[in-house]
């Protein structure tokens, strides 16, 4: 049953966020009386809001509130940080309000004997072919004066729900791997990955017949979906002249290269750069899951491009690209620029991809010394996914702009609108407010 909006509703929103940002404050008071050097942090509390249709297809109101904040605090070689976010919707009811994801809460020591990083706790990793939110720790360690780096990682993997729940089967969601990364050349460097990753889907309950065909409910648990992959990258970079970049990630299980790319930029004039990109992908599917099943097929891209500076605040670009599938293909054309704040783009799409023709602006003006900052945004585009198929288009705008009096407090809001052959007048707002913080206390 839908719950209408009402000023109560946001009454009790604003106390809840209160209350929150007043167990903060007591938080950072004793991290201060210990021996914590410096400390900092945001809070942006955000509100969405549009006006839809539901089940029943009567108008609704909807507003979405969140409150995210962020938290650091250092003493010496040891620091903690967190990044969590509390949203409640009021323009409805949702069983899992009000919803807390944490996607950050890490102990760490750094520089440790001189050569050692060590994290604990809700970490995203991003070590060559292993990237990934999880709980667990992450050790870097340095070699040969920074010459060899090397990273290892372990830990569960963290479910879509961002809680906290240790009691799960480690061999069924499980995230490690490791790192080695080389730097024999001041310019360049050579890195070597490798990571395995098993996720278990949450069972769920669903009616089935039984062998006299009638109905019953049952449970439905699936086994853990596993990946492996190792990976190895290159990149060279010669002052502003030349840049070449390499990659190729082998997937362990299917036994097959699933990505090489190799990506080249070069100055040919002061203000002229030429671009070239190969990749090679083959679908992402994990090892024994529903999907492995079916037959997939590997796609190859091409793309290449200007870039033209004229003068310091103007860059512009221009790039083709043509992607080959197993038994057809298709073309893209970029074409864009910058000048003073304003940015302008037009798409163009054809063949396997459908036909698309878009254009994009947006403008930002910074006014009395960037305290506040309007900005405008337009797109239009209209498109076909097949040659059979009807035309249709697509047109939104953004209007909104920034407010920040002072340097830590800031303000934002936006004014969204959108029409296509689904919506002929969908209107949003959106607003933000955020509190940067940062002192230094001496230690007791």
């Amino acid at each position: 049953m839908a719950q209408s909006l009402s000023l109560e509703n946001l009454k009790e929103l604003l106390k809840g966020i209160s209350t929150m940002r007043k167990l903060l404050l007591g938080l950072l008071c004793s991290f201060s009386l210990s021996s914590a050097q410096l400390m900092s942090g945001r809070f942006t509390t955000s509100f969405y809001g549009w006006q839809g249709r539901d089940t029943s297809l009567t108008k609704q109101n909807y507003l979405r509130a969140y409150e995210n904040v962020q938290f650091n605090a250092g003493a010496s070689r040891f620091f903690f940080n967190t990044n969590f976010q509390v949203s409640k919707d009021f323009g409805t009811v949702i069983g899992s309000d009000p919803d807390l994801r944490f996607s950050s809460l890490v102990l760490q020591g750094r520089n440790i004997a001189e050569m050692l990083d060590v994290s604990v706790g809700r970490q995203f990793v991003f070590a060559g072919v292993g990237n990934g939110l999880m709980d667990g720790g992450v050790v870097k360690a340095r070699f040969l004066s920074g010459l060899i780096g090397l990273a290892a990682y372990g830990g569960y993997n963290v479910v879509q729900s961002h809680t906290i729940n240790l009691k799960r089967n480690f061999s069924d969601n499980e995230l490690y791997g490791a790192q080695i990364l080389l730097t024999p050349l001041t310019d360049g460097s050579l890195s070597l990955s490798y990571m395995n990753r098993s996720r278990k889907p949450a069972p769920f309950k669903a009616v089935r017949a039984d062998s006299l065909f009638n109905p019953e409910v049952i449970e439905i648990a699936y086994a853990p979906v596993e990946e492996e992959y190792a990976s190895v990258d290159a990149e060279y970079a010669l002052a502003n002249i030349f840049n070449v970049y390499g990659r190729s990630d082998y997937d362990v299980n299917f036994e097959r290269i699933s990505r090489a790319q190799l990506f080249t930029r070069v100055a040919v004039l002061s203000n002229v750069n030429v671009t070239g990109e190969y990749l090679f992908r083959q679908p992402r599917v994990a090892f024994n899951s529903i999907f492995s099943v079916f037959e997939t097929n590997s796609t190859q891209e091409a793309e290449g491009g200007v870039e033209y500076t004229p003068a310091p605040e103007i860059r512009t670009y221009v790039r083709y690209g043509y992607v080959s599938y197993i038994d057809d293909h298709s073309q893209r054309i970029r074409v864009g620029g910058t000048y003073s704040g304003v940015s302008v783009s037009y798409t163009r799409n054809l063949g396997y991809e459908g036909d698309l023709n878009g254009v994009s602006l947006q403008a930002v003006c910074p006014l009395f010394e960037r305290t506040l900052v309007p900005m405008v945004g337009f797109g239009y585009a209209s498109y076909q996914i097949s040659q059979q198929a009807e035309k249709n288009s697509v047109v939104n705008g953004t209007l909104g702009a920034t407010y920040r009096p002072l340097q830590m407090l800031s303000a934002n809001i936006q004014v969204q609108w959108l029409r296509n052959r689904m919506y002929s007048n969908d209107t949003r707002i959106f607003m933000q407010v955020s509190y940067w913080f940062s002192d230094r206390f001496l230690s007791f």
